[in-house]
């Protein structure tokens, strides 16, 4: 019996329808549904797509790795090529919200969560032709879980119970019930890497990718190119996939540079978590945008001064407008009122954050002052022009109040990262978060125990809405358990939501670009216009 799947609706792209290190990397890097989503399948409005030929996708930033390890499964960092380079097991449809399998066949659970069984297609090999079957899905989630290896998706691994009931089946036990156990496969689990490479170490896989997706890895040349071909052990080869015959990925850092080379011809695919940039698109080029719930925000350190302290955390939400941030930054992005996006149907609007309120911000700064705890506090972003004018607008908007002064430290992004996700030495910090789905994500950021609550956030109530949700398939005992957990955000204000999150492809002379988690396009389908 399938465990029913049920998440919150994406909103239409017309209104602005990722773990450590590499997902925060990803959530950073563009800083700078019952949906009317316009999906693009093969022969759509577009165009009837061809065989043949290369595009060239741009990225902002080079691979840290090309392993499912130290990658980031986010659509503007490192999913497209994970996609390319592995095939998803199972991805999260963002058409119709719900799990689909693509190497796997199926994964259910007949006791409420205690146990699934995944089932893999028969007949899949890797790219060097060793087989692709239950014991390297098994290697590969074991080697997640292990500390030495550094998996950025250690915490989704962590206490997996695992047993090969031949070599299509593949038996999971999660360390508690988990009834949605299917979306953390599908959003941080989804890739897996042959065996024959894991065996050479990290040295090997971390830039020998050996995956069974639609591409291989040809050439890279660091901090400029990577050059992909056609897999000609794909399992899919029959069926005419992939379209292309290769794809190159080049580094552009600079958006508005990624938006002019795709308007001129130079290039074919780029992603943006820019609601300006994807609006545009949709007028000049092609664009499919996806609202997803976690948001842009403000996270604070709640385990040392001066956000040790909930008023602190207070005073600086208040002292905020989310409506004036987007309209004076020119954004594009819906202002958010807490983690999920006004139109899923888990927000709940009584748990909405709080108002701006500059009077009460004040008054919560008078009183630390008469304290002795005048608010001085660093503000870490990473470096990129949207985050600076970010910083700068908060700083404007804090200037007119006592008792209170901000300093800006602006790093490259992989300082930035050792900085708040390894050391965690930050007081407060811009982030982002992209969730398809509540799970995994919430839980995996906000449960006390969880090594990726980089905020150090610990709250009973919080803790007990989050294993509420994941244990239980019931929408209802799901729609609750997150109306509590928003309420526990609300009052506690572990961080500060200040835009609802939207990420999407901007396209131009392609076509068969259909979404998946993220917002990425799933790369076996994709190519040339005929």
């Amino acid at each position: 019996m399938n465990v029913p799947r049920t998440s919150s609706r994406s909103r239409s792209a017309r209104t602005g329808v990722l773990t450590a290190a590499a997902v925060a990397l990803a959530l950073v890097l563009s800083a700078c549904s019952d949906s009317g989503d316009k999906q693009s399948p093969v022969g759509g409005a577009e165009g009837e797509v061809r065989s043949g030929g290369r595009i060239t996708l741009l990225a902002v930033q080079d691979s840290r790795s090309l392993d499912p390890f130290g990658t980031s499964n986010i659509a503007v960092a490192d999913e497209p090529r994970s996609a390319a380079l592995y095939d998803p097991l199972f991805y999260f449809d963002l058409a119709d919200n719900t799990v689909k399998p693509h190497l796997g066949e199926s994964l259910t659970s007949a006791d409420g969560g205690r146990t699934w069984i995944l089932k893999l297609r028969p007949g899949v090999q890797f790219s060097d032709g060793t087989p692709f079957d239950a014991d390297a899905v098994r290697l590969t989630y074991e080697a997640h879980a292990k500390p030495e290896t550094q998996s950025v998706r250690r915490a989704a691994a962590t206490g997996l119970a695992m047993r090969v009931v031949d070599p299509l089946t593949l038996e999971i036990t999660p360390p508690t019930p988990n009834a949605a156990f299917d979306r953390t496969v599908a959003l941080h689990l989804p890739y897996i890497i042959a065996p024959s490479a894991l065996a050479k170490g990290p040295d090997f896989y971390r830039t020998n990718p050996v995956g069974a997706g639609p591409f291989t890895l040809e050439r890279w040349s660091r901090g400029a190119e990577q050059v992909f071909a056609k897999n000609p052990n794909y399992w899919q080869k029959d069926k005419g996939l992939p379209k292309l015959d290769g794809f190159n990925v080049k580094v552009v850092a600079d958006t508005e540079q990624q938006y002019s080379t795709v308007k001129t011809g130079g290039a074919n695919l780029f992603y943006s978590t820019s609601g300006e940039i994807l609006e545009r698109a949709e007028k000049e080029l092609h664009a499919q945008p996806k609202s997803l719930n976690g948001g842009y925000l403000i996270q604070f350190n709640t385990t040392k001064p001066p956000f040790d302290d909930v008023r602190a955390r207070r005073a600086i939400a208040l002292a905020l407008d989310p409506a004036d941030l987007h309209k004076t930054l020119n954004t594009g992005s819906t202002p958010a009122k807490g983690l999920f996006t006004q139109d899923s149907s888990l927000y709940d609007p009584g748990a909405a954050q709080a108002a701006p309120d500059k009077a009460e911000a004040q008054r919560l700064l008078n009183q630390l002052a008469a304290e002795g705890k005048k608010l001085d506090f660093g503000f870490l972003i990473p470096q990129n022009p949207r985050s600076s004018q970010l910083a700068e607008y908060i700083q404007s908007r804090l200037t007119g109040l006592d008792n209170i002064s901000m300093k800006v430290e602006s790093l490259e992004i992989g300082a930035y990262v050792t900085k708040y996700a390894i050391n965690r030495d930050f007081q407060a910090m811009s982030y982002q978060e992209f969730l398809p789905d509540p799970e995994p994500g919430m839980f995996t950021s906000y449960m006390s125990a969880s090594p990726l609550n980089y905020a150090g956030w610990k709250n009973a109530e919080a803790d007990r809405a989050l294993l509420a949700a994941r244990s239980s398939d019931d929408p209802a005992v799901r729609k609750q358990a997150y109306a509590d957990l928003q309420r526990a955000v609300q009052q506690d204000v572990p961080v500060w939501v200040h835009g609802e999150s939207i990420v999407g492809p901007v396209y131009d002379k392609i076509g068969g670009v259909t979404l998946f988690n993220t917002g990425t396009a799933l790369m076996d389908r994709i190519g040339l216009l005929a």
